[in-house]
């Protein structure tokens, strides 16, 4: 394997919060998948959750190079597995950009603190 690309995205978790507080569901459903929506809203830091998520997004699309192939936010899942850790899943034309690239594997780094989300994503073939 060797490594295709590296992804990175930082976000202002107020700026995500502000986005839900404007928009509601119609940005929630277009940015999020409805697990997604679930686990975050469940959690005791929501707009944290669903910031940290955004940067996930952002750092896949730019790993796959795929931002102007038409693919949609919610077509890029982010996973939370307890005691392994996150997990990327793709689907539609995410998966099909990874597909055409020989993407056999993303890796995925996340990290918060009270104002910001990082996330780094490195895609391998």
């Amino acid at each position: 394997m060797s490594i295709f690309a590296v992804g990175t995205e930082i976000v202002e978790t107020v700026r995500i919060a502000k986005m839900i507080e404007t928009h509601g569901e119609q940005f929630l459903e277009r940015v999020y998948t409805p697990d997604e929506i679930d686990y975050c809203v469940q959690t005791a830091d929501a707009p944290q959750n669903f910031a940290t998520r955004w940067a996930a997004k952002e750092a896949v699309m730019k790993a796959l190079r795929c931002r102007r192939r038409g693919v949609r936010w919610n077509e890029i899942e982010i996973v939370h597995r307890p005691g392994v850790g996150y997990e990327i899943l793709l689907e539609g034309n995410a998966l099909q950009c990874a597909a055409d690239q020989e993407i056999e594997q993303l890796h995925l780094s996340l990290s918060a603190c009270r104002t910001h989300a990082v996330a780094h994503v490195v895609a391998e073939t």
